[in-house]
C-alpha cells in the first residue's frame, strides 16, 4: 500500500501525486486545496477521491488536523513566531480497499466513486476537527 496523508490544487500536482503513489511513495495533501485561515473545515476537494480511485493499489490514508499554526506563522509573514502552542490530532489509517470494493459492488460511476471516497475522508477529518478543537481551544 502507498500512504496518503490527507489537496490537490493543480492538475500537474495531481499527476505528480498519482505517479508518486503508484511508486508506493508517500504524499502529503492539503485536502481543502488552499490555505485556510479559519477554524472551519472547507469542503474537501474531489481530487483526493480521484487519487484514491486512480491509484494502481488502493492507498492508506492517514487523516490529521492541526491547530495553532496560524499563530506560529500568520498569513503574509515569513518568519515563524516561536513559543506558540500547536495541537495535532492524527486519526486512524483509512484502508481505501474496502471503500473501493463497495463502490464497485454498487456499480457507482467514476464521479460518484470520487465523491464517495472524498466524503469518507472528509467525514474522518471532521471528527478529528472536533477532537483537536476540544484539546486546543477547550471547545467542541
Amino acid at each position: 500500500h502507498s500512504t496518503m496523508e490527507a489537496v490537490v490544487s493543480t492538475q500537474s500536482t495531481g499527476e505528480f501525486s498519482l505517479a508518486e503513489l503508484n511508486r508506493n511513495g508517500h504524499i502529503h495533501l492539503f485536502v481543502e486545496g488552499r490555505v485556510n485561515d479559519t477554524r472551519e473545515l472547507i469542503r474537501t476537494k474531489w481530487g483526493v477521491g480521484r487519487l484514491v480511485m486512480d491509484c494502481k493499489r488502493p492507498p492508506i490514508v492517514i487523516p490529521w488536523v492541526h491547530r495553532g499554526m496560524e499563530r506560529v506563522l500568520p498569513l503574509y509573514h515569513t518568519l515563524p513566531r516561536m513559543g506558540n502552542r500547536v495541537t495535532v490530532e492524527i486519526g486512524q489509517p483509512i484502508d481505501t480497499e474496502p471503500l473501493l470494493s463497495e463502490c464497485r459492488y454498487h456499480g457507482l460511476s467514476s464521479i460518484a466513486t470520487r465523491k464517495y471516497l472524498t466524503d469518507c475522508i472528509e467525514w474522518e477529518l471532521r471528527k478529528l476537527t472536533v477532537q483537536v478543537d476540544q484539546k486546543h481551544y477547550g471547545v467542541s
